[in-house]
């Protein structure tokens, strides 16, 4: 049996009292966090925005399995929020990725409604000529999910009827808005509990023929959002790829059986969540790293090491992988061996990097200035 074929469906069993104490450390920290970027200087603030929905546009979509460019994608986000023009070359997939978490930063507060959730799996799902996917409309098929090699496959999870899915979403719309804390009646439900259950419920519908997941991770930051009155900036889709399989364990328990108790997922979802703000407080205290480096060092580079230093640290807080290299170092800026040892050897006399490592093992990684007031 499917969660949907109970005769109780949707009818949801959790017990939010269970998960009482990650909730308040959710709010708390969700305090912590905004008021952290309000107190930055102003030409340091779009800047931590613009990084956390880098690295959740990408995110999202590597859970999938599509791979983006990160200077496409960043262009494109500067763009839609008015910092730099538009690239003639912009990669669809990247613009509408970037397009998708800008929408859901500025409807936060909108109710959710068919029209809206079709021009967000549109923007997930942006149109090529080789796909079959009907954009922005509901599934005409059956749906199922499932895994391993033609004669053997397992089946994961199977969704409602495609007739039944205009109904289906009709309900969820109905509780979701009708549960928006912003309405003077709505239920008091925990806002990291309604965005569980709203992402496993629209899950369980599953009523897009492709995106069905990012769709459903954007509902989730819709609903916490909504919670906290403002645009969350905590990195949900970052903190869910850093361990897809207990995101999958806990979502095929929970969508399986004879039962509508939903714990286990509301379980996973609330400390995923907790996560996703700390992942957030690391994120700003990377750009803010990144600002004292440039304030530093910026105005001693060379051509070559600029664009050096900038492709590092435009991998994000986790780095250049392995560090940087000679031969990394030569490839990024089309010099000769004896320029790039040259150029690396300055950058860490100067103490912008720091070398571990010998001969043609050394690797570099950029050294941060200790910290000083970056705050207005």
């Amino acid at each position: 049996m499917w969660i949907w074929q109970h005769p109780n469906w949707p009818s949801f069993d959790y017990v939010a009292s269970s998960f009482a104490e990650r909730i308040d450390v959710f709010y708390r920290s969700a305090e912590r966090l905004s008021g952290r970027i309000e107190g930055m200087a102003e030409r340091y603030q779009s800047g931590a925005v613009i990084d956390l929905m880098l690295s959740e546009a990408i995110t999202t979509s590597a859970i999938e399995g599509e791979t983006l460019d990160r200077d496409s994608v960043r262009s494109s986000l500067l763009n839609l929020v008015g910092i730099e023009a538009a690239s003639p070359n912009a990669d669809e997939k990247a613009f509408g990725a970037a397009m998708l978490l800008v929408d859901v930063r500025e409807k936060w507060s909108q109710s959710l409604t068919h029209e809206l959730l079709g021009g967000w799996q549109t923007m997930a799902c942006p149109e090529e000529r080789t796909s079959l996917a009907l954009r922005g409309m509901y599934r005409g098929d059956a749906m199922r999910i499932v895994s391993g090699p033609y004669g053997h496959r397992k089946v994961h999870y199977e969704a409602p009827a495609a007739k039944d899915v205009q109904g289906e979403m009709n309900r969820f719309f109905d509780w979701y808005n009708n549960t928006n804390p912003a309405n003077e009646n709505a239920p008091e439900i925990p806002g990291p509990v309604r965005a569980a259950v709203a992402h496993l419920w629209f899950e369980s519908i599953h009523p897009f023929e492709d995106g069905n997941g990012r769709v459903g991770r954007a509902i989730s930051d819709h609903a916490l959002s909504q919670s906290l009155g403002r645009p969350t900036i905590a990195c949900l889709a970052t903190a869910i790829n850093e361990d897809c399989k207990s995101y999958y364990a806990a979502l095929e328990q929970s969508q399986r059986g004879d039962s509508l108790n939903i714990n286990r997922f509301v379980d996973y979802f609330t400390a995923t969540v907790n996560k996703a703000q700390d992942i957030a407080k690391d994120e700003v205290g990377f750009v803010l790293n990144k600002a004292r480096f440039y304030e530093t060092y910026g105005d001693r580079f060379n051509e070559r090491q600029a664009k050096a230093v900038a492709r590092v640290l435009d991998e994000g807080r986790k780095g250049f992988t392995g560090g940087l290299s000679g031969k990394n170092y030569m490839a990024i800026t089309k010099c000769s061996q004896s320029t790039a040892t040259r150029d690396l050897a300055e950058l860490r006399d100067m103490g912008a990097l720091v070398s571990r490592g010998q001969g043609r093992s050394t690797r570099y990684e950029i050294a941060f200035p200790e910290s000083k007031r970056m705050f207005s």
